[in-house]
């Protein structure tokens, strides 16, 4: 499947909080963002998944959380996996703080933790009543409660969390202009003058964030892109290379095997064999 990135709305209108459950779920490349804090909670299995475009090995009782607006993929793998989605409203927790935002550590294993989790799940698969809405919200103060007091990254008062995500808004559109453009020749001048930023300015701006150079970055979406091809296209190697901006061949086949450790050859042939 190909990378992509992309806002998704989500289903609070009606509940400030939503927990799904998901059995052997995978949603590979997919990376998108959304307002709501958001947790996955492991139950069974194994699996990776990724937040701020870095890649976590997860197991039964590992809880991956993702603060509002923060670059995450789903299940990127998975091995007999069981999870839950829990997504909470914007304003859920943050009012409980009046002006400032708390952000969390991304993956955490806790077993107080998993306990409200588990307390929160059973209440919330009541039949909907007042009492089980009191129930479940006063579990969910109690799970930001213990993560508050454990698992702050940082405190960001109202003023500097609206500037941070107007970075990662930034952000966001450099990433979808890669993702729209990655077939043609852009390069690091090109995108900074397309944002309005000095080339170093914006090497930095965007190492902060992907963690990664916007090289490294270009060549990825080319490659998970060339791979979708190679999965389904009975065409030469050396076609895909140029379809997904390759202009050198041996170029290609050394980013292909870097970054999937096979070559493109092997990864075709792996593919007919599925």
């Amino acid at each position: 499947m190909d990378t992509y990135y992309e806002y998704e709305p989500l289903f609070l209108k009606k509940n400030p909080i939503y927990i799904r459950k998901f059995v052997r779920h995978s949603s590979m490349g997919r990376i998108h963002w959304h307002e709501a804090l958001e947790l996955l909670y492991f139950t069974k299995g194994k699996a990776v998944t990724g937040c701020n475009l870095e890649h976590h090995e997860v197991r039964k009782g590992t809880i991956v959380l993702i603060n509002g607006n923060e670059l995450h993929t789903g299940i990127i793998s998975q091995i007999e996996s069981e999870f839950y989605c829990f997504q909470f409203d914007p304003t859920f927790f943050h009012n409980l703080i009046g002006n400032e935002c708390a952000l969390f550590q991304n993956v955490i294993v806790d077993e107080d933790c998993t306990k409200i989790l588990d307390e929160m799940i059973a209440v919330y698969s009541k039949p909907r009543t007042i009492q089980s809405i009191v129930e479940y919200k006063k579990l969910a103060y109690e799970f930001f409660g213990i993560l508050t007091a454990r698992y702050v990254k940082n405190v960001l008062d109202e003023e500097h969390y609206k500037k941070q995500f107007k970075r990662l808004d930034t952000f966001h559109h450099i990433i979808d202009y890669i993702e729209k453009n990655y077939t043609e020749n852009i390069s690091v001048p090109e995108l900074a003058a397309h944002f309005n930023m000095s080339v170093s300015y914006f090497s930095h701006f965007f190492k902060e964030y992907a963690q990664k150079s916007v090289v490294e970055c270009i060549n990825e979406t080319r490659i998970q892109n060339a791979k979708a091809l190679l999965e389904k296209e009975e065409v030469p190697i050396k076609e895909i290379a140029l379809r997904v901006g390759f202009s050198d061949l041996n170029y290609f086949s050394r980013k292909f095997k870097a970054i999937t450790g096979m070559t493109a050859m092997e990864y075709k042939k792996s593919c007919q064999k599925r």
